[in-house]
């Protein structure tokens, strides 16, 4: 019999995100303002080679007045490890933690990510075309592998916990989430720090997302304005790449005692669809079968949710693949009532190390202030939609449960029902 469904509570967040006005966003009442208000914190972005012009990057951080780390730490780590410092670092900060008060045994450092520290190669290249491939040294072992990211973390910060890094596609960040639920489920862990970073605003990656295929497809919208990334919208240009991290503190309330935090419960199913090569995700009936399977967990249907927290992302292939899930779950469920939706992809960017914990995250906030944010930049929702983006302003809610979905490039998905059970952060 599998064990029961834990009752977890999000006790601090830190943030290295895009922000406004030029600033990077690293406090919760900025990251929910511009959350909850539709704020798009994109910038211009410039490459002589690529034809990409707007991204969410992170603008007026300096990680040598932000972390408790030597010039020497900061100048032999990648940037994705600076990111990920510092998110974990305003975690532990908000939730009254030090590395003292994490039990070894019992806490998880887990990070998730698409490409984790792949564009420090940019760098190794150069210097190996100068000087040889000698010169590198142990420069990529510092800082260029994936698990320097989490090394930098856990060493800066002098954390003793057990590490895991998780890459995958843009589902990662939910589907680490399952992983670290389990490990909650299975007793193995009291506390879990996790965290989402990626940078991926480096030219071999923004190469992809501003290529167009024969099919005529290509991710990233080419254009300069960042109001032109509108996911539910008819006009559709494409979305926008970025950068940043989003750290949580997630606790088992019954042994960690009492204090405070968002206590909820997740239900959580993770499966796949292939398409014709590794980067097409396949049809989306996986989707619909794991929506209807958190939902059943829950004891919930769809006309019980406050509102979707979705995968759309600003180009039309990914949201017509949601259209066909969520009419799917639709049928399926036999339901024809409201289904409202909400988007933060034009406020920080199509990040996926971050995408589901600003999704968990930002649901929790909306659920807690009886807000729904607005679907970024949607102006004249799409057509072919079976559900309604919630527009400019928001909407109250009274309810206490959401969909949140990620699916990925090569078609891995993640769908979570959430139920807030009270509390609030610091």
């Amino acid at each position: 019999m599998p064990a029961e469904l834990p009752l977890l509570r999000l006790s601090g967040a830190g943030f290295v995100l895009p922000g406004p006005d030029g600033r990077a966003c690293t406090d919760l009442d900025t990251f929910w303002r511009v959350v909850r208000d539709g704020v798009s914190c994109l910038s211009p972005y410039s490459h002589p080679e690529l034809p990409l012009r707007i991204a969410g990057t992170v603008e007026g951080w300096d990680p040598e007045r932000e972390l408790p780390l030597s010039e020497r730490q900061i100048r032999r780590s990648s940037r994705a490890g600076l990111l990920a410092t510092g998110a974990v670092h305003r975690a532990l900060e908000q939730a009254g933690l030090t590395a003292a008060d994490l039990d070894p045994e019992r806490t998880a450092l887990v990070a998730c990510s698409l490409q984790f520290a792949f564009p420090e190669t940019e760098r190794y290249y150069r210097l190996a075309h100068a000087e040889g491939v000698a010169a590198l040294g142990m420069e990529y072992w510092l800082n260029g592998t994936p698990p320097s990211v989490i090394g930098t973390v856990a060493s800066g910060l002098r954390l003793p916990c057990q590490t895991l890094s998780v890459a995958g596609s843009c589902n990662v960040a939910l589907r680490t989430l399952h992983l670290v639920q389990q490990m909650f489920r299975c007793g193995d862990i009291d506390r879990a720090v996790v965290v989402g970073v990626d940078t991926t605003v480096d030219p071999v990656f923004v190469a992809g997302t501003s290529h167009t295929g024969r099919s005529g497809y290509r991710a990233s919208s080419l254009s300069d304005d960042p109001s032109d990334v509108r996911p539910h919208d008819e006009v559709q240009t494409g979305n926008a790449t970025g950068e940043g991290a989003l750290a949580v503190v997630l606790e088992n309330p019954a042994t960690t005692g009492d204090r405070p935090g968002l206590l909820h419960r997740a239900h959580l199913r993770t499966s796949r669809s292939n398409g014709p090569s590794t980067v097409a995700t396949g049809p989306p009936a996986n989707v619909v079968g794991d929506v209807l399977a958190t939902l059943a967990s829950a004891g919930r249907g769809p006309g019980d949710l406050a509102f979707v927290n979705d995968y759309a992302d600003g180009n039309r292939f990914v949201e017509d693949h949601l259209c066909q899930a969520l009419a799917g779950v639709r049928e399926a469920a036999g339901y024809g009532g409201e289904l409202l939706l909400t988007n933060q992809e034009a406020v920080f960017g199509h990040v996926a190390g971050t995408g589901g914990l600003v999704k968990l995250l930002g649901s929790l906030l909306m659920l807690r202030h009886g807000r729904i944010a607005p679907s970024a930049n949607t102006l004249k929702p799409y057509a072919g939609l079976p559900g309604e983006p919630v527009l400019a302003g928001g909407l109250a809610t009274g309810g206490d449960s959401a969909l949140v979905l990620a699916s990925g490039a090569g078609g891995d998905a993640t769908s979570m029902v959430i139920e807030y059970e009270g509390g609030d952060l610091p």
